[in-house]
C-alpha cells in the first residue's frame, strides 16, 4: 500500500510507505497484536521455548540486573522512583500477619535458609559454628576455618582410634545442659521454700 491512509482503530493519517503490510499505525498495531489471544498465545510459546534454551535465563536475569544497575547509578529519578518503592511497600508490611514469627513458613523458609547457608558445615558441627559466631563474636570466615580444620582434626582421629570425637562432644554437651537445668530447678525448688 502507498497511498495517503488513516489509521482504521485511531484515524490518524499514516504516510505512504512501501512496506506497510496493514491499515494500522505504529501504536495500534502494536496495542491490536498485545491484545490477540493468538498472537499472546505464540509469543508466550516462543519465550517459554527460549527459556527453556541452557544459560538463557541466566544471561537474562545478567542482562536485566546490569541495566537496573546502571540505571540506579546514572539516573537520579529512578534511583528516587526506586527507593520510594521500597518505601511504600515496606509500609504495607505484606505477609507480616500471615507469616508471623514462629509460623509453619517462617520456620521452613529459616530452615531452608540455615541449609543453603550452611550447606557446608555438616549437622553436628553446626552448633559450634554458631557458638563460635554468636558468642565468641568470631567473623564467619575465621569461624569456618576454625570448624573446617576441627572437622579435619575429628576425621584424623576418627581414622586413627576409630571413635569419632564429635559425638563425644556432643554427648557431653548434652550432659552439661541437663546439669544446668537440674542446678537450676533445685536453687529454684530451694527459693521457694524460703
Amino acid at each position: 500500500m502507498t497511498g495517503a491512509l488513516i489509521c482504521s482503530d485511531c484515524g490518524k493519517t499514516l504516510n505512504p510507505n512501501p512496506r506497510r503490510l496493514g491499515t494500522r499505525c505504529k501504536p495500534c498495531s502494536a496495542r491490536a497484536m498485545a491484545q490477540s489471544p493468538v498472537k499472546r498465545e505464540k509469543c508466550r510459546v516462543a519465550m517459554k521455548r527460549r527459556f527453556d534454551e541452557p544459560g538463557y535465563k541466566q544471561q537474562h536475569v545478567a542482562r536485566c540486573t546490569a541495566g537496573t544497575r546502571r540505571a540506579l547509578k546514572d539516573n537520579p529519578e529512578f534511583r528516587a522512583m526506586r527507593a520510594e518503592q521500597g518505601r511504600r511497600v515496606g509500609l504495607l508490611g505484606l505477609g507480616k500477619e500471615k507469616n508471623a514469627a514462629g509460623s509453619p513458613a517462617r520456620v521452613k523458609a529459616g530452615r531452608k535458609r540455615t541449609e543453603t547457608v550452611l550447606a557446608w558445615c555438616p549437622v553436628e558441627y553446626r552448633d559450634e559454628y554458631r557458638r563460635l559466631v554468636r558468642t565468641k563474636l568470631i567473623r564467619a570466615p575465621e569461624a569456618r576455618r576454625m570448624v573446617e580444620d576441627m572437622i579435619a582434626a575429628d576425621l584424623a582421629r576418627y581414622a586413627a582410634t576409630g571413635v569419632l570425637p564429635q559425638s563425644a562432644r556432643l554427648q557431653a554437651g548434652a550432659a552439661e545442659i541437663e546439669q544446668s537445668h537440674n542446678g537450676a530447678a533445685e536453687e529454684a525448688a530451694g527459693q521457694g521454700m524460703k
